[in-house]
């Protein structure tokens, strides 16, 4: 016969070792043990610019809903340093020219050579131990149910109390934390098959095995314990988990005092790891128990054995033993207020990975890093496994440290606040999905920054800084980097050729109003084929003879100007529409006086009175308006009303985007100022995002609209100023005072006198905050980084001289290879014209 025994070993495998059984709710595990277990993914405020003041509220805000938790819960507070996005892929991108492909690749290559990046992930998971059932006995004695209300298990009950729990802790953080509940969701595989996935069970796979792929879950997901556990565990000092070596890192001793964020150190290592802090609160007859025995314990200590037994006063006392004795007697009193709750606390961090000396040399890195805060660390040998174990959430019992740590402690062990690395793709639900993000800033340590102007579907961004701050080289990689959006239209209403070598660069529209370099001849009227255009015709007609004459038309000249208006409909497109066609139709003779400015025979004739509109369409225009703004009110609002107009009629719900460089100048003009106004309030639904860039923070708030300004631009990119804690007076606000008003904390303002003009930007939104910097390589620098005139006039001279093969020669004249930059963006682009 043959012996079955061979074939049937009771060696415990690694489903045994795991707590999990079975998926009993949306985000809710039922553990082996009887206990519950639940989870929340969360981010703290930025380390950077948060004030001492903010991390001391928070960690007391977090002291607060934790000391509410006694015996039967447990957490687990997770930091996961994992490896960060990759750049984004050429494919994901839609650039329509060789020039700003080229700058794109050029980051692309920054990005990969700066290293390895990281980002780093926070999970707070939670279990819960309902108590024995001969103990709730009494409770269920003195509480009557209701006898119509339908019965309830006792299963159901202690469900009931933990989501009740889980719904106060996060009442209690989430107006500190940006917490979100672990829940379930759907997917469709690329067949069309829907499947159901868990994040809570995605976390607890990844924290077992170390895989960050999604599990779909089995119809019936009982048995959690043997899909999670589906790998080979090895044991020994460095264990083996599936193809991944296992190193633990345990904490064992911590500073004198603890402060917020004490551990921040561990974000700025450019490695993967799990940072777990499980903590076992305790009730609090439980904790003033133990801490009486620990006092009692050090009071014995205090005298020798003669003193004690002869209860003498004399002899040699032990200072050290009386210290600990009065820390234990402080302790005891924390413990008696229940401000703070006591607990089993338990640091240590996880490294994986397939190289064992390489994981064995991060493990010893991470302890130097740990040594350097204070801290006394081991890496773990023949307590490997169990400490693993005891970093798995709902694993409770394995590796317990048994010194007491109370909550406000915790607080401050806690990863409370981050470093952002900003979201992986653009957040607004108007771009094709998954479109990556805008641009990538350059860091300091290890953690990218990925810029998204986008707060949901909302766009528009002021950028305040002095002259000389980067400003207007920010402005122009902006544009250069939105050209990857698939049929993205760009508008910029320029000042100072900033964006002048770019624009002819990428094949854009240029035009300098009212410049020596020529000017478009514009046709106000050349469009009358919906209502829409009437009516704006009307209305500019209107407009222009209330700045000449000083007063509204009248209801007659009204009726007037619009049967002229409608006579010039009748006729057909591009014939008979120009201003002088108007003045030969309109009967009022004060009409054809006050508008004849604006015809050929006027001083903006060569301007407005054009029979066919000079104005070609682009994907990426720019207006020069530099000139123009210096003619008057008379003649600088018609033709900023009728660029306002073309401007809107060339949105087609695609990516848009409208750059404003020196908005203080146009905030100073009501007509300007209104019509931003306007846009900033409708062009969302249009999908066009506003970009505000402006020197004078004065004139923002002493535009009128500076409300409107801070209500509808969730994002702001500020530049360093020197300044930029100086106030002023009340009638003449000074950098300080404005930047208190827009929500600076000191923080902010210190990091902002202490950037570097060229190379510093400061990004907040209420997705997060960060001090980046743009990284310009020198084709970057050669095309968003021309703004002298010296260089304008250069690139002048080489467009006349090469036409549109001048790029080539202005690299060359930087030193740089033309061939090498622009050859493979060419051909990458050929690639994808079908």
């Amino acid at each position: 016969m043959l012996r079955l025994k061979q074939f049937r070993d009771r060696a415990k495998g690694t489903a045994d070792l795991l707590n999990y059984a079975s998926l009993i709710g949306d985000g809710l595990v039922l553990c082996k043990d009887g206990s519950l277990l639940a989870g929340f993914l969360y981010r703290g405020p930025d380390s950077q610019s948060a004030t001492p003041a903010e991390l001391n509220y928070v960690t007391s805000r977090i002291n607060a809903s934790l000391a509410r938790l006694g015996s039967g819960f447990a957490l687990w507070i997770d930091a996961v340093r994992l490896p960060a996005a990759a750049y984004p892929e050429t494919d994901a991108s839609h650039f329509p020219d060789p020039i700003t492909a080229a700058i794109d690749a050029e980051r692309r290559r920054q990005f990969l050579s700066e290293g390895a990046h990281f980002e780093t992930e926070y999970a707070l998971l939670v279990a819960y131990t309902p108590p024995l059932r001969r103990t709730t006995k009494i409770a269920d004695l003195i509480y009557d149910d209701d006898p119509k209300a339908e019965p309830e298990s006792p299963g159901d009950r202690q469900i009931k109390i933990f989501e009740r729990v889980l719904r106060d802790l996060e009442d209690g953080l989430s107006d500190i934390l940006r917490l979100r509940r672990m829940k379930a969701y759907r997917v469709m595989d690329e067949s069309g098959r829907a499947h159901l996935q868990d994040e809570l069970i995605n976390y607890v796979s990844f924290a077992v095995t170390g895989h960050l792929s999604p599990l779909n879950l089995p119809p019936c997901p009982m048995y959690c314990d043997a899909w999670l556990g589906g790998q080979e565990l090895y044991g020994g000092d460095t264990p083996k988990m599936g193809e991944h070596f296992i190193a633990v890192v345990a904490i064992e001793g911590f500073p004198a005092e603890s402060y917020p964020n004490m551990l921040a150190r561990l974000e700025t290592l450019a490695i993967a790891f799990r940072f777990s802090s499980r903590f076992i609160p305790l009730d609090s007859h439980e904790s003033l128990g133990l801490l009486r025995a620990y006092r009692r314990k050090w009071r014995q200590w205090m005298r020798g054995f003669f003193s004690q037994v002869f209860r003498t006063e004399g002899g040699v006392v032990n200072e050290d033993a009386a210290l600990m004795a009065a820390q234990a007697e402080d302790a005891i009193t924390d413990a008696s207020s229940n401000l703070v709750a006591f607990g089993y606390y338990t640091p240590v961090l996880i490294l994986m990975g397939e190289n064992r000396d390489t994981l064995l040399e991060e493990a010893r890195l991470v302890g130097r890093e740990l040594r350097r805060e204070g801290f006394s660390s081991r890496v773990e040998t023949v307590n490997t496994l169990e400490a693993f174990l005891g970093s798995l959430p709902a694993h409770a019992v394995p590796n317990v440290r048994r010194p007491l740590v109370h909550s406000l402690n915790l607080a401050d062990l806690m990863p409370a606040a981050s470093i952002w690395p900003g979201l992986p793709v653009c957040p607004s639900p108007l771009f094709p999905a998954g479109s990556p993000p805008l641009l990538y800033g350059a860091t300091t340590g290890s953690t990218p920054f990925r810029l998204n102007l986008h707060v949901g579907d909302v766009g528009h961004t002021l950028i305040f800084g002095p002259t000389g701050a980067g400003k207007s080289t920010l402005l122009a990689l902006i544009a250069a980097q939105f050209r990857r959006y698939r049929h993205a239209r760009i508008t910029v209403f320029d000042k100072g050729r900033s964006l002048f070598a770019l624009a002819h660069a990428a094949g854009a529209q240029h035009y300098d109003l009212a410049g020596d370099a020529g000017s478009p001849g514009l046709c106000p009227l050349g469009k009358l084929e919906t209502a829409l255009d009437v009516a704006f015709a009307e209305d500019w007609l209107a407009t222009c003879y209330e700045l000449q004459q000083g007063s509204a038309p009248t209801p007659r000249q009204k009726e007037e100007i619009h049967r002229a208006v409608r006579l010039m409909r009748e006729t057909k497109s591009g014939e008979g529409r120009s201003l002088t066609d108007f003045i030969a139709t309109v009967q009022d003779k004060d009409i054809r006086a006050a508008l004849g400015t604006y015809t050929i025979e006027g001083v903006l004739g060569h301007l407005l009175d054009a029979r066919a509109d000079g104005i070609e369409p682009a994907s990426f225009t720019v207006f020069e308006i530099e000139e123009l703004m210096a003619l008057g009110e008379k003649n600088l609002i018609p033709v900023l009303l009728y660029l306002f107009r073309h401007f809107e009629r060339s949105l087609t719900g695609a990516p848009a985007l409208l750059l404003l460089d020196e908005a203080w100048v146009m905030l100073g003009h009501p007509v300007f100022r209104e019509k931003i106004r306007e846009w900033l309030k409708v062009l969302r639904k249009a999908n066009c995002a506003v970009v505000l860039a402006t020197q004078s923070l004065s004139d923002a708030a002493r535009s009128g609209i500076l409300d409107v300004l801070l209500e509808s631009c969730p994002t702001r990119i500020l530049l360093p100023n020197e300044e930029a804690d100086k106030g002023g007076s009340g009638a003449m606000p000074g950098p300080l005072d404005f930047y208190r008003l827009i929500g600076l904390n000191e923080t902010e303002i210190a990091l902002l006198k202490g950037a570097v003009k060229k190379r510093h930007y400061y990004y907040t939104s209420p997705e997060g905050r960060r001090l980046f910097e743009l990284g310009l390589g020198p084709v970057a620098l050669a095309f968003t980084a021309v703004s002298s005139r010296e260089d304008v006039a250069r690139v002048r001279a080489l467009i006349e001289a090469h036409g549109q093969e001048w790029p080539r020669a202005w690299l060359a004249e930087r030193g740089l290879d033309p061939n090498d930059i622009l050859g493979p963006a060419e051909e990458g682009l050929n690639e994808k014209t079908p």
